[in-house]
This record gives C-alpha cells, structure tokens and sequence, in this order.
C-alpha cells in the first residue's frame, strides 16, 4: 500500500540500519512525522536517526509496534520477523521500501538515476552538482557523499535527486520527470526472470519519464534500450510528449562526447562535446567509467538549462562517495583503497582505473558477494582483473543467502586462472589467512584495492594497523 504522507503518522521502520531505510526513516521525520525503528545491532546509521528525534531500539520486538499507525518494512524483513507479524495481527497497514519511494516521489519533481553499476557515485555527483547549480534538491543516494558526510538530505525544493533501484523494479514507482541510464548488464535475474525481464524494466523506466532521458552510448544494454524505445515512438529519439533521449559518452555518435581523456593518479581531465562547444573537465575520481558518470551529469544539468561552465565548475568540486575507490590510508609505502565494486564490469573498471596510477604494483583483493550472483555471472569475472599484479579471492560473503551446492568463490578464482594462466591468483578461505597473506604480500609501491560488497571493507583499517605496515617500513619484503 503506498501511505499518504501529508496526514502526520506515527511510523515504526523495521531495518532501519540499512541505507535505503534510514533515508526512508530520516525523510518521515522531516516531514513531521513521529517515527521509531528497529534494527539487529547498533550502528551509526541508528545513532544518526537518534540524533534527528527518531526512537530507535536494537533488536526486533512485537511491543515495538503497538499504537503506531503504519510499519515500513523493507524487501529484507522476513515474514517470520516478530514486528512484522504484530503488525498483521494488529491490523497495522504495512508499506515496503518500494511503497514509500513512490509516496516519497510523488512529493517532488525526480530525478531518477539507475544502472546495474555506476547509479551511486552518478547519483552522488548529480545531487552535489545541482547543489551548487542551486537547484537545491533533496536527495536519496545509496552511499555517503563526502561534502554532506550523508546520503539523504530533505528539504524545502521542488527538485529530488534519487538513485533508482531497478533490483525490485521499485524504480518504476517513483514517476520520475527525468531519468539517466548508466548501464544495463545481467544482474538480479532472480528477481526479473530473465535478461529480457530486465530490459523490458528498463525500457519501462525509461519510456514513463516526461522529460530528459539520459542514457549511455557506450554500453551495449542502453544501445539497445535505446534501439527498442526509438521504434516504441515511431522511429525517433523523441516521442509524442517532446521528451528526448540523449546520449554520452566516447562513442562517435553521442551526443555529449568525452574527447582527450587524461588520467590522473586519482582523478582524470577530459573535454565535454556537445552541439559543437567544447567544455573542460576536471574531476576528482579516476577512470574513464567516471568520467562517463560526470558526462552523464553534465547531459542531465543542461538538458535542464543549466550553463555548461558552471556545470564544469560543479563537476571538479565533486569530493565523492565512500566506498567508490575511497582513499582510506597509507602505511610502510602502501596504498589502501577500498571499492564497492562486486560486478564483473564493475571490478573491470577499478583495475583499468588503478592500472593507470603509477603504483608498483596492484594487489586486487575480491570478495565475491551472494550465492545466486556467482552462480549466474560468477565466470564472467575472468578478464575482469586484467591489469592487477596479484589477485587475492576471499570467501564469499552469503549477504544472508543459504548456500548453494558447489557454489563458492572458486568459481570466481578459476575463471581468472583459466582465461590468464600466468596471473598471480590467490585463494584464502579465512579473514586470519587474508591478514597473514596480505602482511607478508605487499611492498612499499604497492595499491592495495580492496572490492566487495560485503564487510571486507573493514581491511584496510585493520591492515593499517597491522605491525607489519605500523612499525615496518619494509612492508614485509622479502
């Protein structure tokens, strides 16, 4: 059921640690709303929602629901969860995580951005680029953009910047008046069926937006998204509403065009064609994926009437997200990024990144994330690692699935070995055994890039306290 939110409620948000959660939780609370959660452990997400009046509880009670007037739950809640049953029991009305995106949409004109990989930093640029535009939208990103230390941010425009899930379709809900596409590659097939259950998603969420429709030249799902759309309205980019398709990226035909691209150790500068000008870029986040991200944007912020050098200007002030190659220290002459990098082309894009830095060496270190995942696209992370030194492939993080049979992270190592025999490829099956390893490994010179999506993102802190790297300026070396 998707909840009026212009009637003040009391609302008890079930999960509430979970990013696309809180923000849900952080945005009934600026809406006056009296809101509680609820999550398993503490965190500081929780102590955020404390801070801004939220009443928080860790753990999962029934009593936690009694006298509220509506319970959030998201796609993850179990029905056996005990505020869940409550709220059946108590004749509660209970709205998913994809219900509230389409109550929260409806209160803003939104801008929805979506891909199987690149929608967090692009959506993180976006919100922080129509900032300072002083478009002065509100925001829901799923990472923390580093200029507002969140990832939501609710205020009184009528502009709304979102990263679009397309993992339950939720982003169809939002009625979205302009939308980017970054790429479109075989993910969530458990969800969507198949390949073609996930185009035609797409297709959807491209074709229900009234205005600018952003989408990527370069990548073979959006060109033929774009291919299926165009004979959808009668064989061109706009359709009977005036609402255009407009295209970036290398690509000799696109309409926004990165042209002398240069990488920089961590960022890149590059020129931005469009309509015969030319536009100088300089971002702070490398690799060329990034600099599609950027174009992305700036495609958007001028469709929108924004000027293009001020555009530019935005760009550069662009400071990140966490958790997109995230510096996150040095020790004893080694580098520690980390990424939450866990697609094939995801993984692809960091190491081409990295591989242009000038380190030493690049010692890759790959949690592979969900049964299901490496199952279906677990061998299409063969070529992924091309330019790495060393791979070193950890166990698998379930990320709450029950296992497979015969399905692990050796799927992912053998691939590599299999398509680049003379590569490096470690297995380690323990975090004591990855520490160990990794002491030893690297050297002074060296990149240390960390990929995953599941907690492997707390290694680099512990590496950089590690003796080997705190006390020994040798790093280990041989």
């Amino acid at each position: 059921m998707v909840p009026d939110l212009a009637t003040p409620k009391r609302v008890h948000v079930v999960a509430a640690g979970g990013a696309a959660m809180s923000a849900i939780a952080h945005i009934l609370r600026a809406l006056g709303h009296e809101v509680s959660g609820s999550d398993q452990a503490s965190s500081p997400i929780l102590d955020r929602l404390r801070a801004i009046g939220c009443t928080i509880w860790v753990g999962h009670d029934a009593e936690h629901v009694r006298g509220v007037d509506l319970v959030v739950i998201s796609t993850a809640v179990q029905p056996s969860n005990p505020e869940r049953i409550a709220a059946v029991r108590l004749g509660i009305p209970v709205a998913t995580r994809p219900d509230m995106m389409e109550a929260i949409g409806r209160l803003r004109r939104t801008i929805a951005i979506s891909g199987t990989h690149g929608k967090t930093t692009t959506s993180a640029m976006a919100a922080q680029v129509f900032v300072d535009l002083s478009f002065d939208p509100s925001f829901i990103v799923g990472g923390q953009i580093r200029r507002f230390d969140s990832g939501v941010r609710w205020v009184d425009s009528p502009w709304l910047v979102v990263e679009a899930d397309e993992s339950d379709s939720s982003f169809l809900r939002f009625g979205a008046e302009a939308v980017i596409v970054t790429n479109i590659e075989a993910d969530h097939l458990d969800h969507h069926g198949s390949m073609a259950g996930l185009e035609a998603a797409f297709d959807r969420f491209v074709q229900q937006a009234r205005g600018p429709r952003v989408v990527c030249a370069d990548d073979v799902g959006c060109r033929a998204l774009i291919a299926r759309v165009v004979r959808a309205s009668a064989g061109t980019l706009a359709d009977e509403r005036g609402s255009t398709i407009i295209t970036y990226g290398t690509s000799m035909d696109a309409d926004v065009r990165i042209v002398d691209f240069e990488p920089l150790q961590l960022g890149s500068r590059f020129v931005l064609e469009h309509h015969g000008a030319r536009t100088d870029v300089t971002i702070r986040s490398g690799g060329l994926h990034n600099a599609r991200n950027a174009a992305a944007v700036f495609a958007m912020a001028i469709s929108l009437g924004a000027d293009r050098e001020l555009v530019a200007v935005a760009l550069e002030r662009f400071a990140g997200v966490a958790r997109r190659f995230e510096l996150r220290g040095t020790a004893g002459g080694v580098t520690f990024v980390d990424d939450y990098a866990h697609l094939p082309s995801e993984v692809a894009a960091n190491v081409g990144a990295a591989a242009t830095g000038g380190w030493s060496r690049i010692v890759a270190v790959f949690q592979p994330h969900r049964y299901t995942r490496v199952r279906d696209v677990g061998a299409d992370f063969a070529t992924s690692f091309d330019g790495a030194d060393v791979v070193v492939v950890t166990e698998l993080f379930a990320a709450g699935q029950q296992p497979i049979e015969q399905i692990d992270s050796t799927i992912v190592s053998n691939a590599i070995r299999a398509a680049r025999p003379g590569l490096d490829v470690r297995d380690t099956n323990s975090r004591p055994q990855l520490v160990e390893l990794l002491s030893s490994l690297l050297r002074p010179g060296d990149l240390c890039l960390t990929m995953n999506a599941g907690d492997l993102t707390s290694l680099p802190d512990e590496l950089l306290a590690h003796p080997a790297f705190a006390l020994s300026p040798t790093n280990g070396q041989p």
